[in-house]
Formats: C-alpha cells, sequence, structure tokens
C-alpha cells in the first residue's frame, strides 16, 4: 500500500488534492468579500445621497481613496503596459456611471434610484450576452430577466417619479454591467490585485476633483466643509466596498461575485427606511426583494 501511495500517480493525485482545496479556500474568500461588498455598497450610495451637495460628496470620496492608496502604489508592481489602457477604461466609465448616478439621486428617492440602477444590470448582461457573445438564454435566465422587470415596476409604478432620474438610474445600471466585466478582466490582468486597486483609487481622485472643483468653482471651500464629514464616511465606506468587490472578482468567478452584489439592493432598502427616513411601503420592500432574486437568479443560471 505505501509502495502505491509512493508512485508519481499517486503524487500528482495528492497535489491536485491540495490545489484543488487552495482554490476552493480562495473562492470561499472570494464570496465572503462579495458579502462585504453588498453591505458597504448600499451603505455607501446612502452616504452620497443623504450629502447635501452630491457632487462635493463624491469629490471627496475620491479624495479619500487617493490619499489613502496612493503611498501603495510605491510599494506595489508598476501597471503593465498591458493593464494600463483597461485601467483607464476603467477609470473612465466608473467617472461617467459616478455623474450619471449623482444625477439619478438628486431627481428620485434612493428607495426608488437604487433597485433601479441596480436591477437593470443583469438584465442588461443576459441582452448584451446574447447580441455580442452568442449566448443561449436558460429558461432560468428568462424568469429572472421577468422578476427584476417586474420588481422595477413595482418601484416605478403608482408614484410621481421625474423621468430624468429614471432615465439616470437605467443608464446608471447599464454603465455597472459595462465597469463590472472591464474591472474583473483588469484586476486578472494586473501583476498583483493591489495593483488594480491602488492605481485606480488613485486616478479616482485626480479625476473627480478636477470635475467637482470646475463645476462649483466660487464654493469649493464652503462645500468642502459643510460636506467634509459625510464625505470622509462615504469615502472609507467606499474604499471597503470596492476593494473588496476587485478582490472578490479575482478570487471568485464572476458570476458568482455579481450575484451576491445584488443583495445590496435589499440592504438598500432597509438603509432608506431606516437611516434615509424614506417612505417605504410593502409595495417597494417586496421589489427590492423580488429585484434580488431576479439578479440572482439570472447571474446564477447564466454562470
Amino acid at each position: 500500500m505505501r509502495a502505491i501511495l509512493s508512485t508519481p500517480a499517486a503524487s500528482i493525485v495528492s497535489e491536485l488534492g491540495r490545489a484543488s482545496g487552495r482554490l476552493m479556500d480562495y473562492t470561499a474568500i472570494g464570496i465572503a468579500l462579495a458579502l462585504i461588498s453588498s453591505l458597504t455598497t448600499a451603505s455607501a450610495h446612502a452616504l452620497l445621497k443623504a450629502g447635501n451637495d452630491k457632487l462635493a460628496v463624491r469629490a471627496l470620496m475620491g479624495a479619500v481613496g487617493t490619499v489613502a492608496l496612493a503611498p501603495v502604489c510605491f510599494f506595489v508592481p508598476l501597471p503593465t503596459n498591458s493593464l494600463i489602457p483597461w485601467l483607464l477604461t476603467a477609470s473612465a466609465l466608473h467617472t461617467t456611471y459616478q455623474l450619471v448616478l449623482i444625477r439619478a439621486y438628486e431627481a428620485s428617492d434612493f428607495a426608488v434610484a437604487y433597485p433601479i440602477a441596480r436591477g437593470i444590470a443583469p438584465i442588461a448582461t443576459a441582452i448584451l450576452g446574447m447580441a455580442l457573445l452568442g449566448d443561449q438564454i436558460t429558461t432560468g435566465t428568462v424568469v429572472g430577466v421577468g422578476l427584476v422587470s417586474a420588481g422595477i415596476l413595482m418601484v416605478a409604478v403608482g408614484r410621481t417619479i421625474a423621468a430624468g432620474g429614471l432615465i439616470a438610474a437605467g443608464i446608471a445600471g447599464l454603465l455597472t454591467t459595462t465597469y463590472t466585466i472591464v474591472d474583473a478582466h483588469a484586476i486578472r490582468l494586473a501583476p498583483s490585485a493591489m495593483t488594480f486597486v491602488a492605481w485606480f483609487f488613485l486616478l479616482d481622485g485626480f479625476i473627480m476633483f478636477p470635475i467637482f472643483a470646475t463645476l462649483r468653482r466660487g464654493r469649493v471651500t464652503s462645500l468642502l466643509r459643510s460636506e467634509g464629514c459625510q464625505g470622509f464616511m462615504a469615502g472609507v465606506t467606499s474604499l471597503v466596498s470596492f476593494g473588496s468587490a476587485l478582490i472578490a472578482l479575482r478570487l471568485a468567478p464572476v458570476g458568482i461575485v455579481s450575484a451576491l452584489r445584488e443583495a445590496s439592493v435589499v440592504f438598500g432598502m432597509l438603509i432608506a427606511a431606516f437611516f434615509l427616513r424614506e417612505s417605504v411601503d410593502q409595495r417597494r420592500a417586496g421589489a427590492a426583494v423580488v429585484i434580488a432574486l431576479g439578479a440572482i437568479l439570472i447571474v446564477a443560471t447564466a454562470a
């Protein structure tokens, strides 16, 4: 028996078993990070929504990330030539997404804009997959799309909602689909996970703050003073949220990470009710659950 266990074949099987165990450990860590990201994503968005000047809060969020991660850039491998275009693309997509999202939050309640922005993403992913990649849609995906669509209608119907806010929330959802795919590819292309994370946050502050300073010319100092606390808390929460999501995308399949992050719709509704004091009736609460279930079903059946 010992002779058999000492053969090269047995050694290979043993090594494969250990490798499989390590892979499962990494996936479990990625899943845990995705759940953390789900909760903190909703929290960061709620802090942004609660700000009196949302652009100022977002600029401060970017500044917090830049200050926190700039030193890390000196200790991680530099971005490779193949990573730089993806890093710049990710930064451009996230900047556009944030500006559109600010518009949605200015025009609509958080309990309306956030579920729509998050719920559109899995629908767009399924449609783009079929149109561009030739994906075959499954019965589960069809059911999931139906659930998300029904949930969005439950949120939107029966209330006076600004058309601009609804359009902005929908576009934000489409951008979420795009940047998630780009982020997943970029962080796996990076020489280390922290290379992409550190340089992404460094660029974020350098991009957002000049936009804020230009659009709020003459009021920069007063807005930084009035929104400082809000922006700092949102920035720290955003660091945890997005950092966790990026590392999760490197460790676990993108479909699993995306599915778990859609649970933030439920967290967002709870935050809207208990912290933002928005009106969240049973229909809205039920809609959030329907959207989350539908989103999870879409990515689960498409993975």
